[in-house]
Formats: structure tokens, C-alpha cells, sequence
């Protein structure tokens, strides 16, 4: 397919998307009762085959990071460096736009015509409502787009599931003021319920609306493809593989969610109306990690501790993975606009796989310094290999997970792979400084590494995992799996089966601890003299890229799945 050209392949899409939601329409029928399983098949070839050939589409609306970071950070080269320096994933940062300016903005005037926003409120619920199609979550790590519709067989394409793909909700009104940080969401749908039936599904969102419910879209990016530009635009800027994308629609004097922090930064964008939030400072020096468990939050939240914004239309603020923040509509009377007190904005969350935490790059260095020793000469020969590289690279990569859950640098982004534009000799004077940051955050790494790296903990974690046969705590390795390893298999880490290889490493180990703890610090002590940081960075790159693309092939997949004339 990728030898075909282009414009024929758009209109071949053009063409078999007409097709596809005659027979969802003809399924839907009750004339067809005695054929609904045939042509239920027939509408997953369909959707499959459009999923399939809009893979490797050019995007249409492609955005420069350039241009998105011109629209949120400012004008000057220096604005985005400054922002990375003082704010990111330290501390909140309201943008201000101011109205005339508005209408020069391409990022904004996009989102203006995306969402149809000089129309009523019912209209702007039918504009992100009409012709949805569910989003399935594809594994983090997942690199082959063939498996994951192998996954979906059967369902590509389906109606839009309630809090997979959207939440109508609103948060409570507490009893009294001291219990509110616990107050819960009323949702106005049951989970996991499934709307055929699109008009009557637009009709009860619109009832809810009207009853105080707010609508949260999920996957913007997946829907909408000036929303995909922006999203993929930014995970560019910041060196990530992809950013998610939801919509939040609340009526007058509401509060949709109810307080939280997240596991991801957001820059929240105000589109239409405005809104009060407050945000609280994250009390704990580690950030919450993506996938992990939340912690509950504390109870006895003081109101007073938080700081209070209000966002205009165009205005955007960014709030850190960690900080604990609510919304509501109840502005005022005095900041009522035309818009008669409801509000639309955008959330742009820029959420941080493991691989791309600091955590994630101090592996990948470790690895790369691994494969090195392979190819180092003689005496790695294969009897000692095992024992002295690879065995010892295991132990290493247990001890700086351990760290990481209590060093708190560990677990920030490692962004080496941000790109800002390369223009003017301005512009290379902050991506020098950005680059410095970085390579200053990497040596302080490595010294934490050879200080606080356990042996002993890490073999004691080792061992109880195949003392009980149960690998789950090291199933984060899972992402290891892509880095490249050189070599016959007898020289490799399998970490798709990690348990035999940690049963490996306790029978080596058991005869003689001590003589491995004296081996393991030798090991550890040349990592870090001699691991090149530039080697890391190529393959972080290289791995980004892997993630990136698979990322984009499921965009443009569901973006096809969303609208003919997205892809005519």
C-alpha cells in the first residue's frame, strides 16, 4: 500500500467511509434482522480496511511545533526555554491572551472552527457528538499497529463507550464547606453503556447539560484532525511520544469533575466563556507516575492554601503532574459574558511514558553501555558474558528502578529530544541551554547511581519474586524489550520472559553473594566512569521514534474512522 499514491488512496477512503456507514445504518435497520451478523462482519472488514489504508497518510492539517509554541509560550525563541526552566513539572503558569490578538492566532482560530464555537449551546454539543466512534486504549508499549487491531478484531469502529470515550458528570454539592475535598461525581449515563442509537445519545447530553451535568470528550486527538496538528505539534516540542486531547463543556454555576491531580502535566486552553479554578501546591517531592495508583487525596485540603485563576477565552494555564485542582462555572455576575455563564476548554495533557522519564533514560544509557561491552573484546568471551555483563546489567536495572521510587529526579521528563526550531543563531542559544540543562540533569543521575544503587536490595527483591514464581513487580522492564540487543541468544536479556532470566541470576548469585556484591560494585563503578551520554541519547531518539510512529498510525487510523472528509 505504501507504493500507491495518495490521492488515489484518499479517494478510495472517500468512497469505502460512504459505504461504511450505509451498512452501520442497514445493521441498525429493523428490516435486516436476518442478516445483522453478516453485515456486522462486513462493517468491521470495512472499518478495518479504512484503519489500515489511512495509516501512512500525510496529515492534511500538519502544524509546525514552531507555530504551537509561538501560540502558547510567546513569540520569542526564549519564552519556550524559560517556561522549561521555571515551570515545568515545578509549578503552575497562567498565559494570558489578550482578545485582539486572538483572531491572528492560526492555533486558536483552528480550535474556533473546530468546535463551531459562535453557535448555541446545543449546536456546540451536536458538533463534537455527531459521527463518534469508540477509541479503544492501544497498550502503552505496543509497537505493532497489526497487533493491536488483532486485539479490537470484531469491534473497530463501534459506537462510543462511556468513560472509555465520554463522561457526563457533575461533582456534588457538599453537605457543609469542611467535607467538599471529598465530595464525589454523580455521572449522568451508567459505565460501560454503549449509544447506538447517535440522535437519541445527543438529545440526553443536551438534557444533562441543561440539568447542571458537564460533557467530558476523551481522545480530541483521535476526532478532530486541527486537534491532532496541535497534539502532535506539542509532543514534538517537548521530545514525547504523543499528547492526549479532551474537551470540556459546563454549563452555568457547575463543577464537572470533582477535585484531583493527575498523572500527566496539562495545559488547559479556554476556548469559549470562562472559568475559576483553583489549584493547590503538590506537598510531595516524588510525581506521580503514569499508570500507577493514585493516592487519596487529603481530606483536610485548606481551601485557603490554594491559589484561585480565572480563564478567559484564549487564555491558557499549565498545571504540573501532582498539583491537586478543581473548576467551576461560578464565576460572578460581574464576569458573565454573552455566553451566559458556560464554558468550553481544552485540555492538552502531556503525559510522560517510562521510557521517557529520567528513570527510563538511565536504562536505556545502561543498556547501550551493556551492548558496548559485547563487542569490547576478548575477555567477554561468551562463558564469562552472562556472569560479568549481562547478569550484573539486570541487578543494575532492579537497583535503579528501586531508586527511582524514592529519588525524585528519576522521575521527571527527560526531554533531549525536544525540538525547537533551528533558524537563527538565537534560537540555537536556548537549545544549547535546554541541551545544558539536560546533560547537567544526566550527571546528576549517574553520581546518584554508583552513591545509592543497592546490590543487596535489588537481589533481595530479585529473589523474592522467584522465591513466589511471580514476576508482576518487574513487568515494567516490558518496555526494554525494543531496545536492540547484539548477539546470539545465550548473549540476550529476555524481557519478555523475565522470571527465567531473574531464576538465572539468583542460581549464579547463591553459592557466593559476596563475591558477586564485589563483582557488581566493579560493574556499577565502570558504568558510570565510563557510559556516553551522546550513545544513550541516539537510541532515546531512536526508541522515541518507534513509539512516535506507531502513535501516529493509530491517529490517523481512528482520525479516517471519524469523518470522509478527513480523509477526502
Amino acid at each position: 500500500m505504501q507504493s500507491m499514491q495518495q490521492e488515489l488512496v484518499r479517494s478510495v477512503l472517500s468512497l469505502l467511509y460512504k459505504v461504511w456507514k450505509k451498512v452501520k445504518l442497514l445493521r441498525s435497520s429493523a428490516d435486516c434482522n436476518n442478516r445483522k451478523n453478516q453485515l456486522q462482519s462486513r462493517e468491521y472488514e470495512i472499518s478495518k480496511a479504512i484503519f489500515n489504508l489511512s495509516i501512512d497518510l500525510a496529515s492534511p492539517a500538519c502544524l509546525e511545533p514552531d507555530v504551537v509554541r509561538k501560540s502558547i509560550f510567546g513569540h520569542a525563541e526564549s519564552n519556550f526555554e524559560n517556561f522549561v526552566l521555571a515551570y515545568w513539572e515545578k509549578s503552575p503558569n497562567l498565559y494570558r491572551r489578550r482578545q485582539n490578538t486572538q483572531n491572528d492566532d492560526p492555533v486558536f482560530a483552528a480550535l474556533n472552527s473546530a468546535f463551531n464555537l459562535s453557535t448555541a449551546p446545543d449546536a456546540i454539543i451536536e458538533s463534537f457528538i455527531k459521527g463518534l466512534v469508540s477509541c479503544p486504549a492501544i497498550a502503552s508499549d505496543e509497537l505493532d499497529i497489526n497487533s493491536f487491531l488483532h486485539e479490537v478484531h470484531g469491534s473497530l469502529g463501534d459506537a462510543i463507550k462511556y468513560r472509555q470515550d465520554i463522561r457526563v458528570l457533575r461533582t456534588e454539592e457538599p453537605s457543609d464547606q469542611t467535607s467538599r475535598v471529598c465530595v464525589g461525581e454523580k455521572h449522568f449515563f451508567d459505565d460501560g453503556t454503549v449509544f447506538l442509537d447517535e440522535d437519541a445519545f445527543a438529545e440526553k447530553c443536551k438534557h444533562a447539560f441543561k440539568n447542571g451535568y458537564s460533557i467530558a470528550l476523551r481522545g480530541m486527538e483521535f476526532r478532530s484532525e486541527k486537534v491532532a496538528a496541535i497534539a502532535s505539534a506539542l509532543a514534538n516540542l517537548f521530545g514525547q511520544p504523543s499528547v492526549g486531547a479532551n474537551i470540556y463543556f459546563s454549563p452555568p454555576r457547575s463543577q464537572g469533575l470533582a477535585r484531583h491531580y493527575d498523572d500527566h502535566c496539562v495545559l488547559v486552553w479556554q476556548l469559549l466563556g470562562c472559568k475559576k479554578w483553583m489549584i493547590w501546591p503538590n506537598p510531595k517531592p516524588l510525581l506521580p507516575r503514569l499508570y500507577e495508583p493514585f493516592d487519596p487525596l487529603d481530606c483536610t485540603l485548606d481551601d485557603n492554601s490554594g491559589g484561585v485563576e480565572v480563564l478567559h477565552e484564549g487564555d491558557m494555564m499549565y498545571i504540573p503532574r501532582g498539583y491537586v485542582h478543581e473548576a467551576h462555572t461560578d464565576v460572578g455576575e460581574s464576569q458573565m459574558n454573552a455566553y451566559t455563564g458556560y464554558s468550553l476548554h481544552l485540555t492538552l495533557a502531556i503525559e510522560v511514558e517510562p521510557p521517557f522519564e529520567w528513570e527510563g533514560f538511565a536504562h536505556i544509557a545502561l543498556h547501550c553501555w551493556v551492548e558496548k561491552q559485547k563487542l569490547g573484546g576478548s575477555r567477554f568471551d561468551r562463558s564469562r558474558a552472562k556472569e560479568e555483563t549481562l547478569l550484573f546489567a539486570l541487578v543494575l536495572h532492579v537497583a535503579i528502578r528501586l531508586l527511582s521510587n524514592n529519588d525524585p529526579i528519576f522521575r521527571k521528563a527527560c526531554i533531549v529530544a525536544a525540538k525547537l526550531p533551528s533558524s537563527s543563531s538565537c534560537t540555537t542559544v536556548h537549545l544549547r541551554a535546554l541541551r545544558s540543562s539536560q546533560r547537567s540533569t544526566f550527571d546528576e543521575i549517574i553520581r546518584s547511581i554508583e552513591k545509592n544503587c543497592s546490590f543487596k536490595e535489588a537481589l533481595k527483591s530479585i529473589e523474592l519474586a522467584v522465591q513466589e514464581k511471580n514476576d508482576e513487580l518487574f513487568q515494567w522492564m516490558s518496555w526494554l524489550r525494543h531496545l536492540p540487543q547484539e548477539g546470539d541468544a545465550g548473549l540476550r536479556i529476555d524481557f519478555c520472559n523475565i522470571l527465567e532470566a531473574l531464576e538465572e541470576l539468583v542460581e549464579a548469585f547463591s553459592s557466593n553473594p559476596e563475591q558477586a556484591l564485589v563483582g557488581f560494585t566493579g560493574f556499577k563503578s565502570r558504568f558510570c566512569r565510563y557510559v556516553v551520554y551522546e550513545d544513550a541519547c541516539e537510541s532515546f531518539e531512536t526508541l522515541l521514534q518507534m513509539y512516535r510512529t506507531t502513535r501516529n498510525q493509530y491517529m490517523r487510523g481512528m482520525l479516517a474512522l471519524h469523518g470522509g472528509a478527513r480523509v477526502s
